[in-house]
């Protein structure tokens, strides 16, 4: 390599140049409060009329975090047949939850429900292990 691309691949001569920010990305606070004039349900449920026992629950303010959590708890379950997420677009805060159960009793509502539970269930036990390794420490 010739010394004069060396001094100018160096970092003292690349301009820092500022960025400016996506003229069409949401502010960060509304990506994950709800508004105050509650014009924006947190969960909504359209139940799904082309196939049996299965709905989409759409949640607003909420990312891959929780999607990924409640898909894979849903799958844990023995009366779910399908679970699945999608967030339809990057610069919309919300996730489409699909579930189909096997049968209305419990139908997929339920299912969601149940795997709630589990879900705080352990993060509570992980909160206590947590809890338990900072006081040794």
């Amino acid at each position: 390599r010739s010394p004069r691309l060396a001094s100018l691949r160096s970092p003292r001569n690349r301009l820092a140049l500022p960025l400016a920010p996506p003229q069409n990305k949401p502010d960060d606070f509304d990506v994950w409060r709800l508004p105050d004039d509650d014009s924006v349900q947190k969960v909504t449920v359209q139940k799904d009329t082309m196939v049996p026992n299965a709905v989409t629950l759409v949640i607003e303010r909420e990312d891959h975090t929780v999607g990924n959590l409640l898909r894979m708890e849903l799958l844990e379950d023995k009366e779910v047949l399908f679970s699945g997420y999608r967030v339809p677009h990057p610069l919309e805060p919300a996730i489409q939850l699909k579930v189909q159960t096997k049968s209305e009793d419990p139908g997929p509502v339920k299912a969601v429900d149940t795997a709630i539970e589990r879900s705080v269930a352990t993060l509570d036990k992980i909160g206590e292990a947590f809890a338990k390794a900072k006081a040794r420490h």
